[in-house]
């Protein structure tokens, strides 16, 4: 009785979300769907590497040299305050061809906050990408995966999306190398969104070894702006 009770109330805020959604975006059809992206296609053999978090003051060079070893583009979520310290450190991941998207400017919980405050956090991050003559974020990930309808509004109003993801490798607790490249290869689907974090070092260690098999199943490596260019929800 009380899992039927559990299951009826999963069901309902599902539906509750849905008619939001028709009644602030119109129909769930096209672009109006279109309010993030979590994973691709799931018949397209693509996947994209995500780093939280950044950038750090230790890790990032052997970050970027273990991807551009690989030949495999990053997408970076930067938190703007960090990538305001270490702005050199920002340049170079933008020079170097990864992709730089927005993680807030001081990594709060958004779902917290009303929505001058998620708005707030959202443009400074921005216009630190600005003021270093960086493309503008296009996309944004809650830290913690955490958001709400508040964050919905926002973003919608700073024409922005979600930038979540399939595939969450829990990096930062300390997980070995090897068990971060066993839980990729083997939770890895086509159009995966594998998070992990930038500064840490069995992130780096695990990486050729997940790029490896990946590419052996067939696997092309883009950034999440190609996965979404590829017309995938």
């Amino acid at each position: 009785m009380i899992q039927r009770l559990q299951e009826a109330g999963r069901g309902l805020t599902i539906a509750l979300l849905a008619l939001f959604l028709c009644v602030e975006w119109g129909p769930l059809t096209d672009e109006r769907a279109r309010w993030g992206i979590a994973a691709g296609q799931p018949f397209v053999r693509e996947a994209v590497l995500t780093f939280d978090d950044g950038p750090r003051e230790q890790g990032m060079p052997e970050l970027l040299k273990a991807l551009k070893d690989l030949g495999v583009p990053g997408t970076f979520f930067l938190v703007g305050k960090f990538a305001e310290r270490y702005a050199s450190i920002t340049k170079t991941i933008d020079a170097a061809g990864h992709a730089i998207e927005n993680h807030t400017y001081t990594h709060p919980k958004l779902y917290t906050l009303w929505e001058e405050k998620i708005a707030r956090e959202a443009r400074r991050c921005n216009e630190v990408m600005e003021a270093l003559l960086i493309r503008v974020p296009r996309f944004l990930r809650p830290p913690g995966g955490g958001f709400n309808i508040r964050v919905f509004r926002v973003i919608r109003r700073l024409n922005m999306r979600l930038g979540l993801w399939s595939v969450n490798t829990a990096d930062y607790t300390g997980e070995p190398a090897s068990r971060i490249t066993n839980l990729v290869v083997r939770s890895a689907r086509p159009g995966a969104i594998v998070l992990m974090h930038s500064g840490v070092p069995e992130t780096v260690a695990a990486l050729p070894q997940i790029v490896t098999t990946l590419r052996a199943r067939g696997y092309r490596f883009v950034t999440l702006q190609d996965l979404w260019n590829g017309g995938l929800i």
